[in-house]
């Protein structure tokens, strides 16, 4: 049945307690008593009135300077309240914290809880606690987006009110170690900003409204909650145990091996799919068909590397060079990829940097072949001293290097093949990306792969898209991001593994 529509706009909340509010300062004004409230950074005026028990017309009505020209950090404005006389002027009395009802109601705008801000507190801190500023404006930039999130969605209401539509609600939460009260400048956090970012944009750019395939006609209401989670599962236990994540239609996250134990389990009780961006080694995902894992394991990328040099038997050589310092260099990776060599009987021969640097490499050479070089190592810095040799073309030899994948940003002119779930963004849509991206987030990020913002952007487009469709799992063809195809296969007796490997040379 259609009903009237109930627009939502983004819900986000950042930190997994609610911060305590302080009582401020009074003032009478023709016999009205007033708080003086001081307005802190990236809070408006939906949740200022929620925070004074207040409505914003009555604040408005206080402040009607702020119809024309808005909100200013750090201004003093005048907030009403229920003090009778002036007699009570010096009582401190703590705002009225209004939770956000999210149930949906029959009018036609919905209210908005806005993202609660990191809060600079630069007089406070000790010279050398000093916060970077670029690191700053850089996650004050990502947040800030949820204003322009609103204001978008605010100025369609209007011309979509009358329009009878049928409602869908998608439930999100985003868990990521964004360390948001950390003024100091941390560059394995900022990854996760950007995830973040390119996450919003993806909600920007998801169409809410569509039609079903017996013609009816849908809009959707996002009610999406980011919460800062660490390493350890301190905040997780506090989410589960509280609530906050009950009824969600999908989380993404959390990013560290603890915190995804315990959502694995919190999935499998409560049946709420969990998609985990960053980990590749998620052994809970083979027997918890509610986890969703996106880098592949080392035998999915192994396997798919394998049908590629199966591919060319005939025309290749490849060379096993014993390259690991110590054991730890001889990882799981190039184990499985040593056996699947083996397994598969490709042609192989062997040798050592030692060989390699006697110039004797030429007994592992072939001619008229090309001669791939797989070493036993995942460390660039282990083989780096082999390149001036393979570079200079004594051995007579066409050479090609068996490569990890983040060996692609090192300075390498020889040809190398590797295995990777991103590929470089060169579509109209990813200038339509990176055009917006520069627009609200201020800046420009690398070029480098892989791109966290990217890999936000394609993730939580693809969630949206499959709790759309009502599935998680590709039937007929792969979901195509800006960096990546991601194409989950359903594991027996398990969850979804990503399993779109793209075997790149260069």
């Amino acid at each position: 049945m259609k009903r009237i529509l109930l627009y939502g706009l983004l819900l986000v909340a950042l930190s997994v307690q609610a911060q305590e509010l302080l009582p401020w300062p009074t003032d009478t004004i023709d016999g009205k008593v007033y708080y003086k409230y001081t307005v802190e950074k990236s809070i408006g005026l939906y949740r200022i009135s929620k925070n004074f028990g207040v409505s914003q017309e009555a604040i408005l009505q206080a402040n009607p300077e702020l119809r024309t020209r808005g909100l200013r950090y750090e201004e003093v404005i005048l907030i009403p309240t229920n003090l009778p006389d002036a007699a009570k002027q010096a009582e401190r009395k703590q705002p009225k914290v209004v939770p956000v009802k999210e149930e949906v109601k029959a009018e036609p705008v919905k209210e908005v809880k806005e993202l609660t801000a990191v809060k600079e507190q630069k007089e406070a801190q000790p010279a050398e606690e000093q916060p970077d500023t670029l690191h700053l404006a850089r996650r004050n930039a990502v947040l800030a987006l949820t204003e322009k999130l609103i204001a978008s969605v605010t100025d369609s209401l209007q011309a979509e009110a009358e329009e009878e539509v049928l409602i869908d609600t998608v439930r999100l939460a985003i868990l990521l170690p964004l360390q948001a009260n950390t003024a100091q400048r941390n560059p394995t956090i900022d990854r996760f900003f950007d995830f973040y970012a390119g996450a919003l944009l993806a909600l920007k750019h998801h169409n809410p409204d569509y039609v079903d395939s017996i013609g009816e006609k849908h809009t959707t209401y996002y009610d999406v909650h980011t919460y800062d989670v660490g390493k350890n599962d301190d905040a997780v236990y506090q989410l589960t145990d509280s609530g906050a994540l009950a009824d969600l239609d999908a989380i993404i996250g959390p990013a560290y091996q603890k915190p995804v134990e315990v959502m694995s389990v919190y999935a499998l009780e409560n049946k709420i799919p969990v998609v985990i961006p960053f980990l590749s080694m998620v052994p809970e995902v083979q027997s918890n068909p509610y986890l969703l894992k996106f880098n592949p394991s080392y035998e999915v990328q192994t396997h798919a590397l394998m049908e590629h040099l199966d591919s060319l038997r005939e025309t290749t050589n490849i060379v096993l060079v014993d390259a690991y310092a110590n054991k730890q260099d001889y990882s799981q990776g190039i184990r499985v990829l040593r056996d699947s060599i083996r397994s598969r009987q490709l042609p192989v021969t062997h040798t050592t940097i030692r060989q390699i640097l006697a110039d004797s490499v030429s007994l592992a050479l072939k001619d008229s072949v090309e001669n791939i070089l797989l070493f036993h190592s995942e460390r660039y810095s282990n083989v780096q001293l082999l390149m001036p040799y393979l570079l200079s073309g004594r051995h007579g030899k066409p050479l090609t290097i068996l490569s990890q994948y983040a060996w692609q940003n090192e300075h390498i002119l020889l040809p190398q093949i590797f295995t990777g779930v991103f590929r470089s963004p060169d579509s109209e849509a990813a200038a339509r990306y990176e055009k917006d991206f520069e627009q609200y987030f201020g800046h420009k990020l690398s070029s480098t792969l892989p791109r966290y913002d990217l890999l936000g952007y394609d993730l939580t487009s693809y969630v949206l898209e499959a709790l759309r469709t009502g599935t998680f799992e590709a039937k007929e063809s792969a979901f195509e991001g800006l960096q990546s195809t991601i194409q989950f296969d359903k594991i027996d007796n398990g969850g979804y593994e990503n399993t779109h490997i793209v075997i790149q040379r260069r």
